[in-house]
C-alpha cells in the first residue's frame, strides 16, 4: 500500500497528464503518444463548459461523454463541441446516477467533475474504482471522513485524482513557486495566506442570468446560486480552502517532507448577503427573512 507521501506525489504527476494534458502523459496512458486522450465531463455548467473549452483547444483529445442533468446545459455543451469540429459525443442526461453509466465506458480514459459540491466525494471514488484518471474541482470534499474516502480509493484502486485547484497554477503563483524552489528567499520560516472574492452576485441572481442582479437562489435562481448559497444559508466554514492554502502547501513542501499538524478557523458575523437581499430586493422579499450562518469574512 502506498504511503501518504507517496499519494501526493502520484496525485502530481496525474495532475500534469490530465490539466497539462502533454502527449508524453498519453503515451504512458495510453500505449501510444499518437493516441488522442479520451475525455468526459461530469457537469457541464459555467465552470465545466470553461475546462470542456480549454479540451476544445487541443488537437490530441476526443471528447467521448458528457454527463448533466439539466437539458440547457447539455444543449450548450453539445453545442461547443459542434462549432469546434470535435464528433459528437455519448450524453448523459437520464437521472443524478447516469454519470455512473458513462464511468462505465470503455472508451472513457479520463474525466473532468464540476458538479456541485455534495457530489464531488462521492463521484471523485466511483471514477477512481472504475479505474479513469479523475480531475476533480474544489472543493474536494466536504468533511474530514471524505478527505480520508479520497486518500483511501486511491491507494486501494492505485487510480490518479487531481485537484483542479486553479489558483496553484496562476502564472504569478507559479512563478513564486519556481523562486521558491531556487532558493531565492533561503529558508522560509513563515506563510500567510488568504483569498478575498465578493460573492454576492454569485450567490443571487435574477434567475435568468448567473452573475446578474437580483437577490433569488434555490429553486428560484440559476446556475450557481441553485445549490451553492444554501452552503451560506447553513454552513459557517472555509468552504474551499485550498485556494489560500494550496500554493502555500506546495511552497513549504506539505506532504513532501513537512506536513499540518493542526488547523484553526475564525469568521466574522455573518451580515453581509442579508444587507444585500435588503438592498436589492427590499426588506420585504422573503430571502431577507432568513438567517445566513456563514460568515462574512
Amino acid at each position: 500500500m502506498s504511503s501518504r507521501r507517496d499519494f501526493v506525489k502520484k496525485t502530481a504527476l496525474a495532475g500534469a497528464g490530465l490539466v497539462m494534458l502533454p502527449n508524453m502523459s498519453f503515451g504512458t496512458i495510453l500505449g501510444s503518444s499518437k493516441q488522442k486522450l479520451r475525455l468526459a465531463f461530469i457537469g457541464v455548467g459555467l465552470r465545466g463548459c470553461n475546462h470542456l473549452n480549454n479540451a476544445l483547444l487541443r488537437k490530441d483529445v476526443e471528447i467521448v461523454a458528457i454527463c448533466d442533468v439539466d437539458p440547457a446545459r447539455i444543449e450548450v455543451a453539445s453545442k461547443m463541441i459542434k462549432d469546434a469540429g470535435f464528433a459528437k459525443p455519448k450524453i448523459f442526461d437520464k437521472s443524478d446516477q447516469d454519470y455512473l453509466n458513462l464511468l462505465n465506458m470503455k472508451e472513457v480514459d479520463a474525466v473532468v467533475i464540476s458538479t456541485p459540491w455534495l457530489w464531488h466525494t462521492k463521484m471523485a471514488v466511483d471514477s477512481m474504482k472504475a479505474g479513469k484518471y479523475t480531475g476533480l474541482e474544489v472543493s474536494a470534499a466536504n468533511t474530514l471522513e471524505e478527505c480520508w474516502d479520497l486518500v483511501n480509493t486511491h491507494e486501494q484502486t492505485g487510480s490518479h485524482l487531481m485537484i483542479l485547484e486553479n489558483v496553484n497554477y496562476r502564472r504569478d503563483v507559479l512563478a513564486v513557486l519556481n523562486m521558491v524552489k531556487q532558493d531565492v528567499f533561503g529558508e522560509l520560516v513563515h506563510f500567510r495566506c488568504g483569498y478575498q472574492h465578493d460573492l454576492r452576485g454569485v450567490k443571487f441572481n435574477d434567475g435568468k442570468t448567473a452573475y446578474g442582479k437580483g437577490v433569488e437562489f434555490g429553486d428560484k435562481g440559476i446556475s450557481e446560486s441553485k445549490w451553492r448559497t444554501q452552503h451560506s444559508l447553513l454552513r459557517n466554514g472555509d468552504v474551499y480552502p485550498t485556494h489560500g492554502l494550496g500554493p502555500m502547501a506546495v511552497m513549504c513542501d506539505i506532504n513532501r517532507g513537512n506536513r499540518l499538524t493542526s488547523l484553526t478557523a475564525n469568521a466574522t458575523k455573518g451580515i453581509g448577503l442579508h444587507n444585500y437581499i435588503v438592498e436589492n430586493g427590499g426588506k420585504d422579499h422573503p430571502n431577507a427573512k432568513l438567517k445566513f450562518k456563514q460568515g462574512d469574512v
